[in-house]
């Protein structure tokens, strides 16, 4: 039983930091940003829907580094 509770525990840890991983990946941000700029560029989009996507974008990669600057602030404690 404790073999199972200990995977269980250890697999919790691991999808958590897969996923914190990703969550905080900037270089999935930029290439995205990319992206929807090049689907402006070549009017697959219009500029509304590039501005709204570019700022939606441009604050998710804000508030990554905000939220590395405070860890790092905290660790430095």
């Amino acid at each position: 039983m404790f073999l199972v509770d200990d995977f269980l525990i250890w697999l919790a840890e691991e999808l958590r930091e897969i996923a914190e991983r990703e969550i905080t990946d900037e270089s999935k941000l930029k290439e995205e940003l990319l992206k929807v700029r090049t689907l402006y560029e070549t009017d697959q989009i219009g500029e509304e829907e590039y501005i709204k996507r570019e700022d939606e974008i441009l604050q998710r990669l804000e508030n990554i580094r905000k939220e590395k600057e405070a860890s790092m602030a905290s660790v430095k404690k």
